[in-house]
């Protein structure tokens, strides 16, 4: 028992070292400016205004202050996503040193980059999601249980492509110079500025694509609510889980041999 409450202490230790440095680090990249760490979400909202003016226009949807809602939630959990996959791209090789060199480990590395993913992420929906609910009352889904559940889904989905990343384009350097590509390529190609109504007969197109996957269960659980069942997100929420601490486990088994390729 005493073994069970020192590991315990250790780890929650660990976690909450891991979090106060992620959120120095966010502190030190607004340190000079008014609105400080909010400038994540501010610089979000002007994303969305602008184009929901533009695409709205373009596309003369019916509803104006649903698409904004639809197109609003896309960006805000893609351009987290694509930030921390493109971030993830490189992780490894730009932490050489800190591992080479300190006590810290992969893991360690690794979870302390997406923490501050996961905290601007959250600054993010804190100026987003309020506007996006006085535009669009729909939104006020977000204190439902399910979108609890959808948004746990997306967190540990954008987690497990996140490591993958980081361990493929450790072995491949060219992998890494695709990686802005298949990002590029993946937000075209995925309904997040477009409704999915526009392209049906052809769901293929973003159905089978891991990347919009997590974007387009957190949003369907706001927008379309009776979409996906209690159970059914329970169980997908479970099998996340499953291959997430899969995936932990592989990269502490073979934490040294990854070493060796990040000291290569």
């Amino acid at each position: 028992m005493n073994k069970v409450n020192c590991n315990f202490n250790k780890y929650f230790n660990t976690l909450r070292y891991l979090f106060f440095l992620a959120w120095a680090r966010n502190k030190a990249r607004f340190a000079k400016t008014k609105l400080g760490s909010f400038w994540v979400g501010v610089t979000t909202l002007l994303t969305v205004s602008s184009l929901a003016f533009v695409y709205g226009t373009v596309f003369k949807v019916d509803n104006l202050r649903a698409y904004i809602a639809y197109i609003g939630l896309g960006i805000l959990y893609w351009n987290n996503l694509s930030t921390l996959i493109y971030d993830f791209s490189t992780l490894l090789t730009r932490s050489r040193d800190r591992l080479l060199s300190s006590s810290m480990n992969i893991l360690d590395v690794i979870i302390e980059e997406y923490i501050f993913s996961t905290q601007n992420l959250m600054l993010s929906m804190v100026t987003v999601l309020p506007v996006l609910a006085f535009i669009y009352p729909r939104v006020l889904t977000i204190f439902s249980l399910k979108f609890i559940l959808g948004f746990l889904i997306y967190l540990i989905i954008i987690f497990i492509n996140a490591l993958l990343t980081s361990l493929f384009t450790l072995l491949s350097a060219d992998l890494r110079q695709l990686i802005p590509v298949i990002l590029q390529l993946s937000f075209l190609l995925s309904p997040i500025l477009y409704l999915k109504e526009a392209i049906i007969g052809k769901e293929w197109v973003f159905m089978y694509n891991p990347l919009y996957l997590p974007i387009g269960i957190v949003r369907d659980t706001i927008l379309d609510y009776n979409k996906f069942s209690h159970l059914f997100l329970i169980k997908v929420l479970f099998s996340c889980s499953v291959i997430l601490f899969f995936c932990f486990f592989i990269i502490r088994k073979y934490s040294r041999k990854i070493n060796l390729y990040i000291d290569y």
